[in-house]
């Protein structure tokens, strides 16, 4: 399998390559896309959008958040197998399997909300995983949740769930503690996605 990432000067993208350990391949700003079986992309929405008119049918990973092309990426996945993946750590799924669980079982005059702490360079908010949370929260039947965005010195990323009720509540959390749980999770993606079928992904 050969890996290609768009990024990999960013942040997440050294770590990424780092990971590989020369096994996957840097594409450059507005360069070609090298020969290869999946691309990584950890950049931006506007990078992604430049992105995809170079691909040429790869898997694509998508780490990135924000507003991004959903038309483009809808019209790309019909020859393509494409995964939108807010958040690449192995613990968030589980949050998510946890976060079902508890909705369906909740009382329904019981609120829900979400906090997200980020570190202070972190452009978006609410983050694309608190996103994702609410999404699960919904899907389980319960409530909007209320989201609220914190940007705090070097903070990794740290997402709550409250669920609350008449005299007690219950806390499901997540903590990342180093940003290296990312870029192993977007390789471990990276070759999960070599077995989905063309089409959007959205674990």
């Amino acid at each position: 399998m050969r890996i290609a990432v768009h990024g990999a000067t960013g942040r997440l993208g050294r770590l990424i390559m780092e990971q590989a350990a020369g096994a996957a391949i840097a594409i450059g700003r507005g360069g070609p896309v090298p020969d290869c079986d999946v691309v990584i992309d950890v950049t931006s929405a506007a990078g992604l959008a430049a992105l995809l008119p170079r691909l040429s049918g790869q898997s694509l990973v998508i780490g990135t958040t924000g507003d991004l092309p959903e038309a483009a990426l809808a019209e790309y996945a019909q020859g393509a197998a494409v995964a939108i993946v807010p958040n690449f750590s192995a613990g968030v799924p589980m949050l998510i399997d946890l976060i079902r669980a508890a909705v369906i079982a909740m009382p329904e005059e019981w609120e829900v909300e979400i906090v997200e702490v980020h570190h202070n360079q972190k452009k978006d908010a609410p983050s694309g995983t608190a996103k994702r949370l609410a999404r699960a929260v919904v899907e389980s039947g319960g409530p909007q949740p209320e989201q609220h965005s914190l940007r705090l010195g070097d903070t990794v990323g740290e997402h709550t769930v409250w669920l609350s009720g008449p005299g007690e509540r219950l806390e499901l959390k997540h903590v990342a503690t180093r940003r290296a749980v990312f870029a192993i999770g977007a390789l471990r993606w990276a070759k999960r996605i070599c077995d989905l079928p063309h089409g959007l992904h959205r674990p």
